[in-house]
């Protein structure tokens, strides 16, 4: 007998493994996607020249790990075979239809589906995807990412299921629906919701307030160049990219001859689908910009000719004047090698001990034998530190930016390395253009690295440090310009957007913004037209106030504001306002309270006729004395408590100890009356006497 134990594999899986064999080897050996000399089989892909975000002088690269066990650990370990080679292999096929620039969905989404097939099988491969494993998949990046994250994520999910089906590389076909949905549109300008993403979008008053006096006080180069930037991202909409790609002739003066002003404008080149434009900067950030403009220039200027000297000189190192005689020489010093790196002195004066430091770090081999009686000594190539300075150039020198064709020598924001860090030695010969992680370690702070609010002893109003975003600007005057009532395409020509309806990410209008704003525009002929113009200001409760009172609805009254719900019930004192709970009125409303005190006459008067009528002993007299005598305590208690001066204006006044008549009550009063009278049971019908049904009582 045999007792082989044999197990029988389905066609439709045994195709889906030859599937997945050939779309493995046609990534591996037919595609040039990431380069021609990409090594596969190695878990980190280096993609710098490929998926690069703009101004991040950082390398870019694909680690096909799994998730770190927690927030800023690296030990994460491998992706297991065969499913490291699917993601491999779809990463490449990917980015061969079409270039992405961000992966970080993409390998969320792998890492995720990953870890769901690990729980439940043996040998991880897509082969195995089921709906469960997407489920689970997706719930994992729920719990590990924020939402806007987690969703994106997701969605990548969805886009790997789908590839999955199309090309027949599960066993199980299967029709995945996303279950996270698009974060919630914060476009609503109500709710804590909105306040939430209103304040973490927009910078604090304390921080625009530290930024401008920072700007002017500040004296290092490194405060100088953060607080410039941060006066440009002010002036106009921009994006921190944008700003770091300026060129020098970034300038533009004309003059306007309908305003008869002098109109100050920078040359942009927006970086999403936007065109080259000048954008124009508000009269009152005129004089900010041009000082920011001219720092900039003050400070790139020793870079900035580094640079033309390379591009006229390729393969020459960049020396001053005064160090040209050590150009070519066959063996020169240590210190003279400090002094051709670094432009700064050393921090403890010794240029030999600096020189051999920097010779021994960057592998420069000393050609003559070290002598600790000759420390100075010639002994290092001339040759081989030039070589080792024009590698540290940047890699796509001379050009900063290909897309606008800008040189390094033109280049507003061009530093030499290390020119704004006050530990490291400046770099002579050797430029860079600083990037976005640059200037966000300086606004919010790293574990190394000071703000530039903590550098400066700036701190929130409520003691707490100052972070602020370089993408907190453009939020910020996209919001100022929507109050300011510009219209929606010279908003999107001043960002410069591509499509205007993006406008509406960065509208950060409060209800209360948008309610102060019609306020402004009522009755008044400049801000408004149309019946708008027309309609005489109201005074209005405020929410806040109205929400103290748990108050669902409201509508105004001659006396004050009814907040008596029609929903629920229609009113049972017929406009007795006075003689109701649900009845408030504001100290300081003036047209309300002239009525409150000429119904107090009125009501006088009223009173006097009743006890007159009750004199001569008329019908229901007693009835309006009684209910007369009553409205006038409300009124004179009410009128008391207005003309009091320790009761402050706006103050909202509710009467108190009133429990109005039920519907049952009013008609079992009123057939009382009848009975006392002698009317119950006669034949006259008085038609103002309403009739009582059973289901009344």
């Amino acid at each position: 007998m045999d007792d082989r134990v044999v197990i029988f594999k389905p066609r439709v899986e045994q195709i889906a493994e030859d599937n997945l064999r050939d779309f493995i080897a046609l990534a591996k050996e037919e595609l040039t996607a990431f380069g021609s000399d990409l090594v596969f089989d190695a878990d980190t892909w280096d993609v710098t020249n490929f998926v690069r975000l703009k101004r991040r002088n950082s390398c870019s690269s694909i680690r096909f790990h799994g998730f770190p066990s927690g927030r800023g650990q690296k030990d994460s370990r491998g992706l297991p075979q065969p499913y490291k080679d699917f993601a491999k292999a779809y990463c490449r096929y990917d980015y061969a239809l079409g270039a992405y620039t961000t992966v970080s969905p993409r390998l969320a989404a792998l890492r995720s589906l990953a870890v769901a097939l690990e729980e439940t099988e043996s040998c991880i491969t897509p082969i195995k995807a089921t709906l469960g494993h997407f489920n689970r998949a997706c719930a994992i990046l729920n719990e590990r990412y924020q939402t806007q994250s987690a969703y994106m994520a997701s969605v990548e999910l969805k886009r790997i299921s789908q590839f999955l089906v199309e090309h027949q590389l599960c066993a199980m076909p299967i029709q995945w629906r996303n279950p996270l949905r698009m974060p919630m549109d914060t476009a609503r300008r109500v709710g804590p919701e909105f306040d939430a993403v209103r304040q973490a979008r927009l910078p604090s008053p304390a921080s625009l307030a530290a930024i401008a006096e920072i700007f002017g006080a500040a004296k290092a180069s490194e405060d100088v160049f953060t607080s410039s930037i941060c006066a440009l991202l002010a002036s106009a909409p921009s994006r921190i990219n944008e700003a770091l790609s300026v060129s020098t002739q970034c300038e533009v003066e004309e003059f306007d001859s309908k305003t008869n002003q002098r109109l100050y404008g920078l040359r942009w080149s927006p970086s999403k689908g936007g065109k080259a434009q000048v954008k124009w900067v508000v009269q009152s950030m005129v004089s900010v910009a041009r000082d920011a403009v001219s720092k900039l220039m003050a400070i790139s200027a020793p870079a900035r000719e580094v640079a033309s000297w390379y591009e006229q000189h390729p393969h020459a190192i960049y020396l001053p004047m005064e160090l040209e005689a050590l150009r070519g020489q066959p063996l020169i010093t240590p210190a003279q090698v400090s002094a051709i790196v670094f432009a700064t002195p050393p921090p403890n004066g010794n240029h030999t001990k600096r020189g051999a430091e920097w010779c021994r770090k960057q592998g420069v081999a000393a050609q003559v034998p070290y002598n600790p009686r000759k420390k100075n000594a010639p002994r290092f190539h001339f040759s081989d530190i030039e070589r080792v300075i024009l590698t540290m150039l940047p890699a796509n020198f001379p050009l900063a930016d290909r897309k606008n064709s800008l040189k390094y020598s033109n280049a507003l924001c061009l530093t030499r390395l290390n020119e704004l860090n006050d530990v490291w030695g400046t770099y002579r010969g050797v430029v860079v253009l600083p990037d976005t992680s640059y200037i966000q370690a300086r606004l919010s702070g790293t574990r190394t690295v000071l703000s530039i609010f903590d550098r400066f002893g700036y701190v929130e109003q409520d003691g707490s440090r100052i972070k602020i975003t370089t993408h907190q600007f453009r939020h910020y005057l996209n919001t100022v310009a929507q109050m300011g009532g510009l219209s929606q395409l010279d908003i999107a020509k001043w960002s410069g957007r591509a499509k205007v309806g993006q406008n509406r990410s960065y509208d950060h209008q409060s209800d209360r913004d948008v309610l102060a704003l019609v306020r402004s525009a009522l009755g008044d002929l400049e801000k408004s037209a149309g019946h708008v113009a027309s309609i005489p200001p109201s005074s209005l409760i405020a929410r806040d106030q109205f929400a103290a009172l748990k108050i669902m609805s409201a509508h105004t009254t001659d006396l004050g504001y009814c907040l008596h719900d029609f929903s629920m019930l229609p009113c049972q004192l017929h406009r007795d306002c006075l003689n109701c709970d649900e009845h408030v009125c504001i100290k300081g409303d003036g047209a309300r309270e002239r009525a409150i005190r000429q119904h107090r006459q009125e009501t006088q008067a009223l009173l006097a006729q009743a006890l007159k009528a009750l004199g001569e002993e008329e019908f229901g007299a007693n009835r309006w004395v009684e209910h007369q005598t009553l409205t006038l305590k409300r009124l004179d208690e009410l009128c008391a408590i207005l003309d009091d001066p320790s009761v402050g204006l706006n103050a909202v006044i509710q009467p108190c100890g009133i429990v109005p008549a039920s519907k049952l009550e009013q008609i079992l009063v009123h057939h009382r009356v009848l009975n006392e009278h002698g009317e119950i049971g006669q034949g006259i019908v008085d038609p103002n006497v309403p009739r009582i049904g059973a289901e009344d009582l």
